[in-house]
Formats: structure tokens, sequence, C-alpha cells
């Protein structure tokens, strides 16, 4: 952990723990703690200038969330990820995107539709200069403001449980990906426009599609798109 990271963080006292919380689950985002990296409590305390007490509290949120592994007699652990877990992970995203769409879909508040033109239009630049880095936390960013907007209280939860395997495993935006990331951003513009234009079982099928990985802007249409999603379920 470098003392730039450290130094930047401004706590407020009244809500130290979900502070720490959130500043860890930041810093495996960024890839200061990396999977499998040892979480040591005494030092993150000492380094946040906080006592052991709020830091011991974020970790076990953390734990039960799945973001820290905590192994008996030698200490916590960011989490590392199967194949498995990434295959269930996909299947997840793929549900809670179908339905994240299908509540949102022609229901998005002003605020909400504006904060995904402004992603997508970061997007662009990202592209543009070839940010793979940048571009990857802008697609988190965008999928999960979409789960948000279905505004089920539930649903943001879950894909804070789905997200660190989505992560740690690259089941989105792939840092390998070869292809033409402005293609990728067109994709997402396509999501949106279907969340403000389209039916709520329209949107839900692209959605899920696109979480599936069956393709971006199906030359076929919508019929193509639900002929992939059967072929996908059946697999």
């Amino acid at each position: 952990m470098t003392d730039a990271v450290v130094n930047a963080v401004q706590l407020d006292r009244g809500l130290l723990s979900d502070q720490i919380y959130a500043h860890i689950k930041q810093m495996f985002k960024s890839g200061v703690l990396k999977p499998g990296e040892q979480v040591v409590e005494y030092r993150l305390a000492r380094e946040l200038g906080v006592s052991q007490a709020p830091v011991r509290e974020a970790l076990k949120r953390l734990v039960h969330d799945g973001f820290v592994t905590h192994v008996p007699r030698h200490g916590n652990y960011v989490s590392e990820f199967s194949q498995k877990e990434a295959d269930d992970a996909r299947v997840a995203r793929v549900a809670l995107e179908d339905m994240a769409a299908r509540l949102s879909c022609g229901r998005l508040s002003t605020e909400s539709r504006e904060r995904l033109e402004d992603l997508i239009g970061r997007m662009r630049v990202a592209a543009e200069r070839r940010d793979v880095r940048e571009f990857r936390e802008l697609d988190f960013a965008f999928h999960r403001t979409v789960v948000v907007a279905s505004d089920n209280a539930y649903l943001p939860r879950m894909w804070d449980i789905v997200e660190p395997s989505l992560r740690s495993l690259d089941v989105l935006s792939d840092p390998a990906f070869q292809g033409d990331w402005r293609i990728v951003t067109d994709w997402h513009q396509g999501l949106l426009d279907a969340l403000l234009a389209s039916t709520p079982s329209e949107a839900a099928v692209l959605f899920a599609s696109h979480a599936a990985g069956l393709a971006g802007e199906p030359a076929g249409g919508l019929e193509e798109v639900l002929r992939g999603s059967s072929r996908a379920a059946q697999r």
C-alpha cells in the first residue's frame, strides 16, 4: 500500500467503519490490494490513523460480502475466484442484468439517464485513448448504474456480491479483448437506447445477451438475440 493512497483518504469519524469498508473495496478495484494478498488489520489501522476496531468491523463485512477470505489462525486475504465461480458469476450477472433492465426500462430518472450518458461519453474518450483500465471502470459503473436505477433495494447488494468475481476473472470488460473498444461503447449506447425506447422484455433480452457475451449489436436484431439467449441457456 502506497503512502499516497493512504494520505488521500479523508475519513469522517461519524461513519468510520463504513468509509474504511468502501476504501478497502476501492483498493481491490484499483489493484492496490491484489487477489491472494493478505489484508493486515493492524497495518491498515496504523496507515489510516485509526484504531483497529473500525478496521476489524469493516473486514468482517468484507468477509461476509465475499471480498475477503478469512483463514483461521492465518488472517484475512483478498478473495481469489475459481473458474467455476467465474462461470457462476456470469450466470448470476445475466439474471441480474435481465431483471435490472426489465425494471428500469421506461422508468429512468433524469439523473440516471444523464449519468449513463456521461459514462458513455467518457467511455468514448477512454476508447480513443485505448485506456483499458479507465474504460473498464466506466463499464462497471454503467452496469451498476442500471442496477441501481431498477429501484429495487436488493439488486445493488446482489451486484456487489458478484462484482469481485467479475473483476477477478475478467468476466466483464476483459482487458485482453483485442477488438475495437469504440464498438463496445456503441453497444452500451444501444443498451441505453433500449432502456429509453424499447419494451421491458426487449430491453431485458438485450441486456441479458450482452451480459452473456453473445453479441453487442446482433445483425439479426432482437430475434437473433432471442435465439442466441436460448442457445446459451441450453449449453
